[in-house]
């Protein structure tokens, strides 16, 4: 359990790029000590040790398995940081040591291994029979602007929700150990490694199931001159239980943008807009607008069936802009306009509370899976359908 003092002893299982974001972000929660990291990768080990004793933390266990971390009983949680691929493996042990976990998204990269985990995780156990919090990381929801967006959303100010689009233009994957982000095998494929964040955004901002998913989508540009098969750019569209619709635009070779992340949310009363800057921007320049909320005029909503004409400016409604701030040490932090320390501040938080539940499950995280398995399943069938409909032109021709 969390010791006496209030302090979440914690431990970070892969110390890469997303890896040293946390521990960068928890060298800023007084409530948190990183006690113990594990990597296999020697220079990445070292990296993360540099980090830490630079930033004055001396007593640091590290280690090349994570099973290793996994038996110290003075790690009260860990941060599952590794690649893809190996977090079904990494995720059954650390279950099974009823720790208190965040496990970077995606849960796992394959729907099958999703299920297992998320049936591993609902057996009784975990400290004295008290239950472990378990959390998907999923930061995106945490970007402040996107954050009010959520925020105002849920408070009904626009209406009923009726249209999602969400637009990440930037550059394309960063090279990791080994390159292993470069294949669908270790990655699940973009719409499951990048687009996740995407599919879970949808889910929570319509507070609603999909039912259908749609993609489009190749590689266009990127790692064509290297052993690569994942998608740079695509669409997607999602149709929601509740008749919502959800669109995803993805470009991975569009850095040269004012915005990486656009999103847009049309109810029946008003639109909402949410802007977030390039995962290189360390500085947050309050001069740029990042949210917008647009309300609908209700005089002309009443009257729109007997106009003829359109509306002038004033009659269209209210277009309300500001600037949600991102304090300027997280932005140094982190590549994610803050939301990294958001995130795990809130993680920390409900792990020191008893029976704190997690804002992100990892139900939520097997969700925001399959929705990627999904368009991606969509798109190998829309790629077969030339080939079936040649082969039965030629067997029945007219």
């Amino acid at each position: 359990m969390p010791n006496q003092q209030g302090e979440l002893r914690l431990g970070v299982i892969g110390t890469g790029c997303i890896g040293m974001e946390h521990i960068r972000n928890a060298l800023l929660l007084p409530s948190v000590r990183v006690v113990a990291i594990a990597d296999p990768h020697e220079p990445s080990r070292q990296t993360a040790l540099a980090e830490l004793q630079h930033a004055g933390v001396r007593e640091v266990i590290a280690l090349e398995r994570d099973a290793e971390m996994l038996q110290l009983s003075d790690v009260d949680a860990v941060l599952v940081c590794t690649p893809n691929d190996t977090h079904h493996a990494v995720m059954r042990q650390v279950l099974a040591s009823g720790k208190h976990c965040l496990v970077e998204k995606p849960l796992c990269t394959l729907i099958s291994h999703c299920a297992e985990t998320v049936a591993l995780a609902r057996q009784p156990g975990g400290f004295g029979g008290t239950a472990p919090l378990l959390w998907c990381g999923m930061e995106y929801r945490y970007i402040p602007a996107i954050a009010r967006l959520i925020q105002e959303a849920d408070q009904g100010l626009i209406g009923d929700l009726r249209m999602l689009s969400i637009r990440e233009h930037r550059f394309p994957f960063l090279k990791k150990v080994g390159n292993w982000n470069r294949t669908n095998e270790r990655t699940g494929g973009t719409l499951v490694e990048k687009c996740v964040h995407f599919f879970d955004l949808m889910r929570r901002i319509l507070r609603s199931e999909p039912r259908r998913i749609f993609a489009s989508g190749g590689q266009e540009v990127n790692h064509k001159s290297v052993d690569s098969d994942v998608l740079d750019s695509a669409y997607v569209i999602v149709d929601f239980q509740s008749g919502a619709r959800a669109m995803l635009e993805l470009c991975m070779f569009a850095e040269a943008s004012k915005h990486q992340e656009e999103v847009s949310l049309v109810g029946t009363r008003g639109k909402l807009e949410a802007f977030a800057p390039s995962h290189g921007t360390k500085q947050d320049d309050e001069s740029e607008v990042n949210f917008r909320r647009c309300l609908r005029s209700s005089k002309f909503i009443a009257e729109y069936e007997e106009r003829a004409r359109p509306p002038a400016d004033l009659e269209c409604g209210t277009i309300v802009e500001a600037h949600e701030k991102i304090d300027a040490r997280l932005m140094q932090a982190g590549d994610h306009a803050g939301s990294t320390y958001y995130e795990l501040h809130r993680f920390v938080a409900a792990a020191l509370s008893a029976g704190a539940k997690p804002d992100v499950t990892l139900e939520d995280g097997a969700l925001a899976v399959m929705m990627g398995v999904g368009a991606r399943c969509s798109r190998d069938v829309a790629e077969i359908w030339p080939r079936c409909s040649r082969d039965v032109a030629e067997r029945w021709p007219r």
